[in-house]
């Protein structure tokens, strides 16, 4: 009888030991995670190296799929209009989840009112770069010539309306200065313009710049944080360069439709911290000049998307972006 007792728990040991949300079966089937970037940047790295750690300790397939069209609305709406049982996830980014509120005159799902939030799980500074053959060395010396020649030096970016170009903005603003904006498609178009000294400026994540101010071929001027990173130790804070509130990251929320229920959204949230607090899956994400952020429970993330929507969307209004 001991023997049996013994085999029925062995076999019973693994379904007993897989996680669900308290009082439900969830997850009893796979999971759809909507990416609404497109795939290689850092929220489609993020959502590939999570979803992979949560299919281990949960036990079911959380399966990954990109829709980035229509700048991340149409990953918005495939989420915000599926069933609200945690069965269809979104990860999105600064643009998809604040800097189209201000793009958009229309959103088919609004960032507060279709989507409840579960976390986020990096965040990734951006850093202001200009070209060497500038001479400017500092934030003081870019704003001394802009105002010298208003309209003169021109900032590339990936797009009208993207995280490099409203960022731009907004240190342009924090300078009281002005400069000209080229929109390119994709920030590697930009930076082939910037490092051959076409334009002068250019600001992007830490992720897409590291590797190029490390080998000099652009300079840093300044980084949207309070501190300073160690992937490039040389940038000053917005602080140390004279404009504090130059605070600029892009980060990655993990939504889904409005009216989830609130043990399922906890669950994913304390599923998915378990799968940042150590590992590989955090190395990767801090390798690529990410941080991760802690606490970021439900109702943390909400109170954070809402906070960045009231700051930037002022902002890209003041541009005069659209999109449609």
């Amino acid at each position: 009888m001991l023997r049996w007792i013994a085999l029925l728990l062995l076999i019973a040991g693994p379904a007993a030991a897989q996680p669900r949300a308290p009082g439900t079966d969830y997850p009893s089937r796979p999971v759809r995670v909507v990416v609404a970037l497109a795939p290689g940047g850092n929220a489609d790295i993020n959502a590939r190296l999570v979803s992979g750690a949560l299919s281990q300790q949960i036990g079911q397939q959380f399966v990954v799929e990109n829709r980035p069209s229509g700048g991340g609305t149409v990953a918005m709406e495939t989420v915000g209009r599926a069933a609200p049982d945690g069965y269809t996830l979104l990860v999105g980014a600064l643009g998809s989840h604040a800097l189209n509120v201000g793009l958009y005159r229309s959103l088919p799902v609004h960032p507060l009112t279709g989507l409840d939030h579960i976390t986020i799980s990096s965040e990734s500074a951006i850093v202001v770069t200009v070209h060497p053959s500038t001479g400017w060395r500092n934030v003081a010396e870019m704003r001394a010539a802009l105002l010298e020649r208003p309209g003169h030096y021109v900032f590339g970016s990936s797009g009208n309306g993207t995280t490099g170009h409203i960022a731009a903005a907004l240190l342009l603003q924090q300078m009281g200065a002005a400069a000209q904006h080229v929109p390119y498609r994709g920030s590697a178009a930009s930076f082939a313009d910037l490092s051959a000294g076409r334009i002068q400026i250019q600001a992007d994540t830490i992720s897409f710049l590291e590797q190029h101010i490390r080998a000099g071929t652009v300079t840093g001027l300044v980084i949207g944080t309070n501190q300073r990173s160690p992937m490039t130790p040389g940038v000053p804070t917005a602080a140390e360069a004279g404009v504090p509130g130059f605070q600029a990251t892009t980060w990655t929320p993990w939504s889904s439709a409005i009216g989830t229920p609130a043990p399922i959204l906890e669950f994913l949230q304390r599923q998915v911290a378990q799968s940042l607090a150590a590992g590989p899956v955090r190395e990767r994400i801090l390798a690529l000049g990410n941080t991760i952020p802690e606490g970021m429970t439900p109702v943390r993330t909400r109170a954070f998307i809402a906070a960045e929507i009231d700051k930037w969307v002022p902002i890209v209004r003041a541009t005069g972006a659209t999109v449609d």
